[in-house]
């Protein structure tokens, strides 16, 4: 049988080693820049070429994020660092944007995953990025089950990645949305930071997502955390090559507890004995998570509501 992997993220060399320690087959981390995390939570050159040493000798892979969209002089010195990151062994980068994609082609051998930022829904649009050269897709948390497995029949000779457990982010601008829009005029940092929205879902009163914005843009909508692990087997059912647990920025106790959950339901599943669902499962996840889970879109019918727990 087909054996899915997990990948992890790690905001610092501490983390990647519980990552790793804990189940995680591969590690996605972010580099100086050409990412769109902040920077307090990404590697340096030096802590990279450390980080492949590390992961390798435990017969893991290494990712570095590229995922930003970048404006013409962000480009500035990509191909060089793509170039920094052939040479130390980096297993694979993640890009959003085409423009990243074509440098990565030009200045490397690396293998290619296409970020969740790009939207991919259709298995069109996965069959046009196997075409111009990547490895693997990250599809978009917003589509079904059944959709996945369209994909997945469709276009067998790429490798499907799917979010399986952590921040769901549906939207984030480099524009300055709110200022624009609420005023004409220049405001100071203490003016901003007392500038707070939310909005209500009509049909989850009293419950309001965040609207804010920093000096990394205007982010909307951060609600709830995507937690999977109650349909793992329907997952692991359909032949996903990858599925990807979020939270660069959380801790480490966070890191080894859902690492090690989702590894703990594979090898049940992937074991010869007959699946059968922890309930535990849940309960040790529910003790590390920052917000209330949901269970996305993936299982969602039309017209339904999304389970949350």
């Amino acid at each position: 049988m087909k054996r899915a992997k997990i990948n992890a993220p790690a905001g610092d060399m501490n983390k990647l080693k519980v990552a790793l320690k804990a189940g995680a087959d591969s590690v996605l981390v972010g580099g100086e820049g050409y990412n769109i995390k902040t920077t307090s939570h990404s590697f340096t050159r030096d802590e990279l070429k450390e980080a492949v040493k590390y992961t390798h000798k435990l017969n893991r892979e290494l990712w570095v994020t590229l995922d930003m969209i970048p404006t013409n002089n962000e480009l500035e010195g990509l191909d060089c660092y793509v170039e920094f990151l052939n040479e130390i062994g980096v297993d694979g980068v993640i890009v959003s944007d085409l423009g990243v994609f074509q440098v990565v082609k030009e200045y490397s051998n690396l293998k290619i995953s296409v970020s969740t930022q790009s939207s991919n829904t259709n298995w069109r649009s996965v069959k046009m990025w196997h075409k111009l050269g990547a490895k693997r897709v990250v599809l978009a948390r917003e589509i079904s089950i059944k959709n996945v497995a369209e994909i997945r029949e469709k276009v067998p000779e790429m490798e499907i990645e799917i979010h399986t457990h952590g921040a769901m982010c549906m939207a984030s601008s480099g524009r300055s949305l709110l200022s624009s829009y609420m005023s004409t005029k220049e405001v100071t940092k203490s003016d901003d930071e007392n500038w707070k929205f939310s909005i209500e879902e009509q049909t989850r009163p009293g419950e309001y997502m965040p609207v804010y914005e920093d000096e990394h843009g205007t982010h909307i909508f951060h609600s709830r955390d995507l937690c999977t692990i109650e349909y793992l087997d329907r997952i692991l059912k359909l032949g996903i090559d990858h599925l990807n647990i979020e939270g660069r920025m959380m801790g480490e106790e966070y890191l080894e507890t859902t690492v090690s959950i989702y590894r703990e339901a594979m090898e049940a599943y992937y074991s010869d004995e007959e699946y059968k669902y922890n309930p535990e499962w849940l309960t040790r996840l529910q003790k590390v998570a920052p917000r209330k889970y949901t269970a996305g879109f993936y299982f969602v019918k039309p017209g339904e509501k999304t389970k949350d727990y």
